[in-house]
């Protein structure tokens, strides 16, 4: 693994560490966040060699085309609230997307951005806890594709992925696409430690490609819940009514829907 690294300042101060190649940015933001590094801390990576997405799948980063990226974030709320930090940064990704690049991304819970049913992003948020229980940091991964080719993704994913290069016919600079994220990503984090998570969840719904629609929950693979997704909770977690008309929460899993 090259960790020929360089840092600069991003907004507001913000520290931008970038690393030509990693293995996976969340993995050496956590060894960041163990030394105490500042929140808001950036760790950016030109290409990732162990990508990963929920579940352990992986997430193809290639060289020079994508935004490969993790806050590291020191979240001032219970741990059972922080999941909510995902669906934030969904919300930022979305309306960063549309003001840097004019596309209409739609959230698909809890972690993806979709353009025309295909994804363009993905978030991975990982936390650690004090013995106490208390969050003692959390970890933001964020994956857009930016500049990524139909023979970038090859055959097994030309289907169901996208970029902003195919939706747009235009490259983009990631150093730009990045800022926007992170401005929008800032309003939305100090909102949310302003005034709780009702605006976040508001804006969210906006977005979203997931309520109203028949869904299916898996685990492992397995189907273990199916139905309409109602609502997202306070908790951040998705309520699905079974045919019923019992209604269940989800904070894990797989959802799978018609379509967005």
């Amino acid at each position: 693994m090259d960790r020929k690294r360089s840092a600069q300042s991003g907004p507001e101060g913000r520290v931008i560490k970038y690393f030509e190649t990693l293995d996976s940015t969340n993995i050496t933001a956590k060894e960041f966040a163990e030394k105490g590094a500042p929140e808001g801390t950036v760790i950016q990576a030109g290409q990732q060699l162990a990508g990963r997405g929920r579940l352990g799948r992986v997430w193809k980063s290639q060289a020079g085309k994508g935004l490969w990226f993790s806050l590291i974030l020191y979240p001032k709320t219970a741990a059972e609230f922080c999941p909510q930090v995902t669906l934030l940064t969904a919300v930022a990704v979305a309306e960063a997307l549309q003001k840097a690049a004019g596309v209409q991304g739609r959230i698909k819970w809890p972690n993806d951005i979709l353009l025309d049913d295909r994804k363009i992003c993905g978030i991975l948020s990982e936390m650690a806890l004090t013995t106490e229980g208390a969050i003692e940091y959390a970890i933001v991964g964020i994956g857009i594709n930016i500049n990524m080719s139909s023979e970038d993704f090859g055959a097994v994913l030309a289907d169901t992925a996208a970029s902003l290069y195919l939706a747009t016919g235009m490259e983009y600079e990631c150093k730009q696409v990045l800022k926007a994220v992170l401005e929008e990503f800032d309003q939305l984090y100090g909102q949310w430690h302003r005034e709780g998570f009702a605006p976040i969840r508001k804006k969210w719904r906006e977005y979203n490609c997931t309520l109203g629609r028949m869904v299916t929950v898996k685990d492992n693979d397995e189907e273990i819940y199916s139905g309409t997704a109602e609502d997202v909770d306070d908790y951040g977690s998705l309520l699905v009514r079974n045919a019923a008309g019992k209604i269940e929460s989800f904070d894990f899993g797989e959802v799978s829907i018609r379509s967005c």
